[in-house]
């Protein structure tokens, strides 16, 4: 049974108010820094405005106590002064408890602008150049020396020039081509159908798919991770509370709610996170529960409002596909969460060396990480010799306990304190590794390899 929520409940959606009052200059750069709206996030106003509110609940409550006393003396006697006093109070009570909801809800405004602290190893900078690039791997060869990835091009000039899989040297074709020509990809129908950035997956390419969820699925079991089958239409709150909400509103589709009970707004998911990390909301986990390890495979909607222009052609930004999220729930512990970052990246590189796609891991500058909850983000991305550039098929991040004060979800320490709990988060698998492997895995004639990990689910080695 949930809780009541109280949507200005402010000091629990606070990143943390004591530091904010201790370091608001420091808030304000992060804030620059990360490339967030300064007059969205006023912090000198949201100061101004807590000190106010906290002036005004003093008020009410002295207020409410002296007229529950006069409203005891009315059962003893009426006092004509006191009737009139009662009055006076009720109307200053009236005008002030306005007043408190005025500025609960510009502060809830400025608060949901206010992004999380990033942790000290977060490369300061504003865009990708600024990114560090920490690891990169190649089928056959390995890891790449760390002295490569330092340097100026990085990991890009050891990246091979032709698909890796391939019968002979050759620069791979586009994946839309290959795709049209063994038809298992179809994007004129999908536009046919439903308009640009929708497409059809036929025959083996559904079989590719599901054999990539169902391996991954398979080690996540073997891990001891809670598989879900997770709601796709969330409430607003679910989309504020993991801060999808405000900054990516015009990513998400809303539903028209005149059919829905309570004729509340819902919203299609972009990714399973938010229903993932909602399924504790209002509860206190016992701590010998953590770490919480859960994933689901749902399927996603985006927009992609802003990236008309971009990646028109094929099935890389597209405005639905399938996606396995993972999640972890972990004590209030930056330690912990740094040890199950790596862990879930662990994970993701397993899943690329068994598909043998050579890929690097990037962690992401201040500018570049994205929502407002990530603390820290590890992007990793796929080599595609097609068109000589690396393509992002995941990220990874912590967000501290950012969306834990927000969703409200707390555990009770050795010492029986009620803390909020850290969360994380992780993309298993998209549409994209398809990609990848008709890059890696096709051959001179137009055929394609399947890789030898996915045979077992499509039931051939060969698509042609």
């Amino acid at each position: 049974m949930c809780t009541l929520y109280i949507l200005c409940d402010i000091l629990r959606k606070m990143i943390d108010l004591k530091y904010i009052k201790e370091n608001p200059q420091k808030i304000k750069e992060i804030i620059i820094n990360r490339g967030f709206d300064a007059k969205k996030a006023d912090v000198d106003k949201l100061l101004r405005l807590e000190k106010e509110l906290s002036v005004i609940t003093v008020q009410l409550n002295n207020l409410r106590a002296e007229r529950n006393r006069l409203s005891k003396t009315f059962g003893l006697k009426k006092d004509k002064n006191s009737m009139q006093k009662a009055k006076r109070i009720k109307e200053q009570i009236k005008v002030l408890e306005k007043r408190e909801a005025q500025i609960k809800k510009i502060l809830n405004e400025i608060i949901n602008w206010i992004p999380n602290i990033p942790l000290e190893e977060v490369p300061l900078g504003g865009d990708e150049t600024q990114n560090e690039e920490i690891k990169a791997w190649i089928p056959k060869i390995g890891y790449v020396n760390s002295k490569i990835l330092k340097s100026k091009e990085g990991s890009k000039k050891v990246m091979p020039k032709f698909a890796i899989h391939g019968d002979k040297q050759f620069i791979p074709r586009q994946h839309w081509e290959i795709g049209k020509m063994l038809d298992i990809i179809d994007i004129e129908q999908g536009g046919c159908v439903s308009g640009s950035r929708f497409y059809y997956l036929k025959n083996e390419a559904v079989l590719i798919m599901n054999g990539i969820f169902h391996l991954l699925t398979e080690k996540l079991l073997s891990e001891g991770f809670i598989l879900m089958y997770v709601p796709t239409l969330v409430k607003e709150r679910l989309l504020y509370g993991t801060s999808h909400f405000p900054a990516d509103a015009d990513q998400v589709y809303k539903v028209d709610s005149s059919n829905v009970e309570n004729k509340r707004a819902l919203y299609l998911l972009g990714s399973a996170e938010s229903s993932l990390i909602g399924y504790w909301m209002d509860k206190v986990i016992k701590k010998e529960n953590l770490p919480i390890k859960a994933t689901a495979i749902t399927t996603c909607f985006r927009s992609e409002a802003g990236s008309w222009g971009k990646d028109v052609r094929g099935i890389k930004r597209v405005h639905q596909f399938d996606k396995q999220e993972m999640i972890m729930i972990v004590e209030n512990s930056v330690d912990q969460a740094r040890k199950a970052h790596e862990y879930l990246l662990s994970i993701n590189e397993w899943l690329l060396q068994k598909l043998e796609l050579p890929y690097r891991v990037i962690n992401m500058c201040y500018g570049e990480l994205g929502y407002a909850a990530a603390a820290k983000k590890y992007d990793y991305e796929l080599w595609l010799p097609s068109q000589q550039s690396f393509m992002e098929v995941g990220s990874n991040s912590i967000t501290t306990d950012y969306q834990a004060r927000r969703l409200n979800i707390r555990y009770q320490d050795d010492d029986k304190k009620i803390k909020y709990v850290y969360t994380l988060n992780d993309t298993g698998a998209t549409h994209r590794l398809l990609i990848g492997i008709i890059d890696h895995y096709q051959q001179s004639d137009g055929s394609l390899l399947v890789p030898k990990v996915l045979r077992k689910y499509v039931g051939k080695d060969k698509i042609k």
